[in-house]
């Protein structure tokens, strides 16, 4: 339903889906259960393993998340073969309507909820109703 990275532990994906929450660390893909906690009309959550922070969170009831990394990495979502969405990454600045052969699709389905950047940029997360898709920044 909603997925949001914390802004002070940036290596930690909260994950809320109809029959959970939990918090993924996306550096060891340890995954920790927690009390439910968030809020739909504000779009934040809580987790215990996150102490007092509030989550930022975006799924079907609408918010966001990072679209840009500090380096400038950037991820866009296209639909040339709709209904089917592709979620772009373009790599430090570069266009993919520019130069397409420098850009990878990271995903390929239908109807993704929400996908971002953590605050770090180095972990990246794609989320549809039916899963969520983790990517790690490797060496440069």
């Amino acid at each position: 339903m909603y997925i949001g990275f914390s802004n002070v532990q940036t290596e930690k994906l909260v994950v809320i889906s109809s029959q959970r929450q939990s918090v993924i660390d996306c550096r060891t893909r340890e995954k920790v259960y927690c009390e439910e906690n968030f809020d739909e009309l504000d779009l934040f959550a809580c987790a215990e393993p996150l102490r007092d922070e509030l989550v930022p969170i975006a799924g079907e009831g609408g918010g966001g998340l990072r679209q840009y990394s500090p380096v400038g990495d950037i991820l866009d979502r296209a639909a040339p073969f709709w209904p089917r969405e592709q979620i772009i990454f373009m790599p430090r600045y570069t266009s993919w309507y520019q130069c397409p052969e420098a850009c990878t699709v990271i995903f390929d389905d239908y109807a993704p909820l929400a996908f971002g950047f953590s605050k770090c940029g180095n972990y990246m997360a794609a989320a549809t109703s039916s899963e969520v898709n983790i990517f790690q920044r490797t060496g440069e």
